[in-house]
């Protein structure tokens, strides 16, 4: 085992306060409305050292948009660890991030900003390399017990569930009644989920 240096998880330590330093400023100020000086005044740290942790506000937006995904990720694989029925598992994961789309810094960050700070393309890459995998695991998972159709190819119909997710995200974080809006998402994710198995 690797014993870091005091140097070492100093650096660690202030990289973390400066991301939620981050978090927290974008999620109410916006993109364009957060500044550095403010970030490293709520982090406690220099300017200097936000610089030194990151090139510019773009690469320390991207730090904090995977700080935000990396939590729901690991969030969503809480919910649905021990539930044997990957349909099941699949529908709670999606509803985690449902859930986690009535949180206004989250929807703001991930939903809102995102596509607009990192560009559409980087903002793509990012999101399917957290969420395509597992949802396409999901599916295959359903496929080997026969609760989906042969003839859907599993790749394009997780592109395809991601696509609707993101826009059920969207809508929920949108809603005046974001909770409201959830169910009525959940409901519509679920029907798709359910139209996936082999006709009869």
């Amino acid at each position: 085992m690797t014993v870091k240096s005091r140097r070492e998880e100093y650096a660690e330590v202030t990289r973390t306060a400066i991301i939620d330093a981050a978090i927290a400023l974008f999620a109410t100020e916006g993109y364009l409305g957060a500044n550095i000086d403010a970030i490293a005044v709520r982090a406690r740290v220099t300017k200097g050292a936000v610089y030194h942790h990151f090139a510019d506000k773009s690469a320390l937006f991207e730090a904090a948009y995977i700080a935000v995904e990396d939590r729901l990720v690991s969030t969503i694989l809480e919910k649905v660890e021990g539930l044997d029925d990957p349909r099941h598992a699949l529908l709670t994961g999606m509803d985690a991030f449902l859930e986690e789309c009535c949180t206004p810094g989250f929807a703001r960050i991930a939903l809102e900003e995102a596509p607009v700070a990192l560009g559409w393309k980087r903002w793509k890459q990012t999101e399917e390399k957290y969420f395509l995998g597992l949802i396409q695991m999901a599916l295959q998972a359903m496929s080997s017990l026969g609760q989906i159709s042969p003839v859907l190819e599993i790749p394009l119909t997780a592109r395809m569930l991601l696509a609707a997710l993101d826009e059920a995200g969207l809508a929920v974080a949108l809603s005046q009644d974001t909770h409201a809006e959830r169910r009525k998402a959940h409901a519509v994710l679920t029907t798709l989920v359910t139209g996936l198995a082999p006709l009869a």
